[in-house]
């Protein structure tokens, strides 16, 4: 019998657990001097573990420094994604390396000899983070149950199960927080405290205190650990916030600056304009508006090349990655777009805090949506695909004034597409023709959209290796595959634990790796963005991407 900490609210509350069993489903260990993985939805849910290097782990919008020693827990529906952290040149870099476990958890149900799932968050501390006491151990049992999990031998693959469930006793056992003297974990508390306080007058004494280290070591240290200094990120921090207050703000200048912790304005702008090359002033000029978007990320690749930043937006760091990095900063309220607007009545409170102007929505959003929206404010909902991309963008160019803007841009697409298609090279007609498909789990299935089928048939002229009324979505056989006689495949995979496990075992077949496609270089994996957006923005981005795949040029 076990006696655990539960996640609940009441952190004090502890529960007991009897017939517990855990099973691991898959392993794997990611490496690079320059590691970068993109997030990816946990299916099962998921340990991660720092073995060498530096690296940084990502989940949802929070961002941890992971420690050597240290195993971190993603919850099954969640997102996480990891970067390395080391600012050395590459010759003086170690190689980062971090291993992926997905696992569950599972109860047996007393008297008649069946196993349920149970909640794996109830087994883990508040924080996620267990601590393990010889960090070099467990480097070595990861490394063990990796090369034993991808054996044939059953023997084998049995043992690493018994192997795995001793490993997660060690952890939940010696479960315990952070020794407070962990250098590194010190300077993620001054960040956190940055971020929090970055509107008080905070000096390098102050924050060197934080960390429990001196001044003078604190500011090497910290430097050393991330790049910048500690008052560069707290400039960095401020000038972001302010940008924020300024977007649909009445607020004074001098006020936004005193609000993000500069008591002189004249020095607050020229911070901001070294920082962006444009005034606070100009800024707040051009960018201010009360205009909400809702619905899908997709509705910020229409906005963007109006030069137009809304008040509110759906975004985050998995399902609109691009808009997150570029425009987060900009836009003042994030709704939430977990699986595309999966939060919807929570969104609906947030737009209704915000007190828009004017709501812009995805087209086909269910009709109670609507009427709530109308009640918060007047409403524009997006025409269809079936519409074009082009049209639709104009269309909301008219409602929001920025006729010019679209047209121009329009016109800048159409050059760059004619520029692009002119360097392509020719190549026999068994070159030109092109197969679409997308990974989902275990199932390979044809794919496409409007804005592949427009770029890459009628801009770039390629042939499709099966007709165009082949199904979107039917199941794809290898021998379809292969009788297709594509000169290229490009093949977009769902990223979840789940698919990409599937992925790393279809590579290593025979039937894969035989690919006439495959053997010649003429594979290409696609990423879901912009691969999967039908936007002005992803159109563009497209075009660029397929220019660098089929000429081998960057645009």
């Amino acid at each position: 019998m076990l006696n655990l900490m539960s996640n609940s609210s009441d952190k004090n509350d502890p529960k007991e657990y009897g017939g517990l069993m855990a099973r691991l489903w898959n392993i794997d260990i990611v490496h690079g001097h320059s590691l970068s993985l993109d997030q990816q939805l946990t299916v099962q849910s998921a340990l991660i573990v720092p073995l060498s290097g530096e690296a940084s782990l990502q989940q949802a919008e929070q961002i941890t420094r992971m420690n050597k020693g240290c195993v971190y827990f993603c919850a099954a529906g969640s997102t996480f994604g990891i970067t390395s952290d080391d600012h050395r040149s590459v010759e003086e870099q170690e190689l980062t390396a971090v291993a992926i476990l997905h696992f569950g958890f599972y109860e047996g149900e007393s008297g008649c000899g069946r196993l349920h799932e149970v909640d794996d968050a109830a087994f883990t501390p508040y924080d996620g983070i267990f601590v393990v006491s010889s960090p070099d151990r467990l480097n070595l049992v990861c490394r063990t149950l990796y090369k034993e999990f991808h054996s044939k031998d059953p023997l084998k693959q049995w043992r690493v199960q018994i192997d795995f469930q001793e490993l997660l006793y060690t952890m939940v056992a010696g479960c315990g927080p952070y020794a407070k003297n962990d250098k590194r974990q010190a300077l993620e508390r001054v960040k956190e405290y940055i971020e929090e306080h970055y509107n008080e007058d905070l000096t390098i004494d102050e924050l060197a205190g934080l960390s429990e280290l001196s001044p003078k070591y604190f500011v090497e240290v910290y430097k050393k650990t991330y790049g910048h200094s500690a008052m560069d990120y707290l400039a960095n921090v401020r000038l972001n916030k302010a940008k924020q207050l300024m977007l649909g703000s009445d607020s004074l200048l001098r006020e936004v600056a005193h609000m993000v912790g500069y008591k002189d304005e004249f020095y607050f702008s020229r911070k901001f304009k070294k920082a962006f090359g444009i005034s606070p002033s100009v800024y707040m000029k051009t960018r201010k508006n009360k205009m909400a978007l809702y619905g899908s990320t997709t509705l910020l690749g229409y906005v963007m090349p109006l030069d137009f930043t809304p008040y509110a937006a759906p975004l985050h760091p998995k399902w609109s990655q691009h808009y997150y990095n570029v425009l987060g900063p900009d836009i003042p309220v994030h709704l939430d777009a977990y699986r595309q607007n999966h939060n919807k009545y929570a969104n609906l409170e947030k737009l209704a805090s915000a007190r828009p102007e004017l709501i812009v929505c995805a087209h086909g959003i269910e009709e109670w949506e609507k009427d709530q929206l109308r009640l918060i404010a007047p409403l524009y909902e997006m025409p269809g695909e079936h519409e074009g991309w082009q049209s639709n963008l104009l269309g909301l160019a008219e409602v929001l004034d920025k006729l010019p803007e679209a047209e121009q841009w329009i016109e800048g697409f159409h050059r760059k597409i004619s520029s692009y298609r002119e360097k392509l090279p020719p190549g026999r007609m068994g070159q030109r023709t092109l197969l679409t498909a997308r990974l989902h789990q275990d199932e390979l299935m044809s794919y496409s959209h409007p804005g592949m089928k427009e770029l890459l048939y009628d801009d770039f002229n390629f042939q499709p290796a099966l007709s165009l009324d082949f199904e979107n979505g039917r199941g794809l056989t290898m021998e379809q595959i292969k009788e297709s006689c594509a000169g290229h495949i490009l093949l977009l995979i769902r990223q979840d634990s789940e698919t990409l496990a599937h992925w790393r075992r279809l590579q290593a077949t025979p039937e894969w790796m035989t690919l006439p496609a495959v053997r010649e270089g003429s594979f290409h994996q696609l990423s879901s963005y912009p691969w999967r957006e039908y936007s002005p923005i992803a159109m563009e981005h497209m075009a660029e991407e397929a220019f660098r795949l089929f000429s081998g040029k960057c645009p």
